[in-house]
């Protein structure tokens, strides 16, 4: 499902981006008194203010529709966090047994802390 919609959302997205380039900037309208008249325009003498608009609205709010849409499923699916750290402490918590080979652990920066503070002005000797 989350496919489909994402594969429709980029349609969407695209789309919209074409329609948007189509349309006639605000100063085209210059282009009429020096000779450019409304008889070869695509879409007739008053322009494509009327069409293009409603269909960048419309794309416009397909889009948002699919943004909301697919913003609600993928939360949906992450879950809390708060969970997921809560499980991963009870499982890092589990001593392996004997009969177990040891596994690596993962890096924790936390345990790099130590409970003495080391004074501010000595600074270790270099090598």
């Amino acid at each position: 499902m989350t496919t489909i919609l994402i594969i429709v959302h980029v349609l969407i997205a695209l789309m919209l981006i074409v329609t948007v380039l189509i349309q006639r900037g605000q100063g085209s309208d210059m282009g009429v008194s020096f000779g450019g008249g409304g008889a070869q325009t695509l879409f007739g003498s008053r322009g494509s203010g009327s069409f293009l608009g409603k269909l960048t609205g419309g794309l416009a709010g397909a889009f948002m529709l699919t943004s909301l849409t697919l913003a609600f499923f993928s939360q949906q699916q992450t879950g809390s966090v708060v969970d997921r750290a809560l499980a991963g402490q009870a499982t890092q918590s589990e001593l392996p047994s004997a009969s177990e080979p040891m596994q690596q652990k993962a890096f924790d920066p936390s345990q790099l802390k130590s409970d003495a503070a080391a004074p501010a002005d000595s600074l270790p000797a270099a090598e």
